[in-house]
């Protein structure tokens, strides 16, 4: 056999070794993977909630406008909860500072762990607008069976210039 040969007959191993291995995950592995994936759990309600306009706020925490929802929380469901959300400085200063953050309420107390919060450096943006993106997600668990209030409390300030918080999205599913 020459070495031609040789290389042509370790090449339809190869080729059919790879069948075989795609035939298998065909045939076998769309079902391990969807048990996997979904296990026992399922979606049991989604609500999202998009910021309309641009929200001004100050140094501390305020209620962002028409960014609340209620939810009915069923026996045995557990609750995600995410928001993203854009804080912006305007141009018309844009040196300095900008802090942002944002926060989750149940029912007008903060939900532990739901607040996000930075502070940056402006000063090498001055006549620009900065913008940061901010964003919290948490699992909440262990609530019982009824309906409770859900909004988001934003705050940014910047040294100088407007400061705004754009873009906002409040995801919130059940699932057990």
């Amino acid at each position: 056999m020459g070495k031609g040969s040789v290389l042509a007959f370790i090449a339809l191993l190869i080729g059919i070794g790879g069948v075989g291995i795609g035939g298998y995950a065909i045939i076998f592995m769309p079902t391990t993977i969807i048990q996997q994936a979904s296990g026992s759990s399922e979606i049991t309600q989604i609500w999202t909630v998009e910021q309309a306009g641009a929200f001004y706020t100050g140094g501390s925490y305020s209620d962002m406008t028409d960014m609340d929802v209620y939810i009915t929380v069923n026996a045995g469901e557990t609750v995600y909860v995410m928001f993203n959300a854009q804080i912006w400085n305007g141009a018309t200063g844009g040196k300095g500072w900008l802090t942002g953050g944002v926060r989750i309420m149940r029912d007008n107390v903060e939900i532990p762990g739901s607040e996000r919060f930075f502070i940056t450096d402006s000063s090498n943006y001055i006549g620009s607008t900065v913008a940061k993106s901010i964003t919290t997600h948490f699992i909440i668990e262990g609530l019982t069976a009824g309906t409770y209030e859900l909004k988001v409390q934003a705050t940014a300030l910047a040294e100088f210039g407007s400061d705004r918080v754009e873009d906002g999205l409040l995801i919130v599913y059940t699932y057990r």
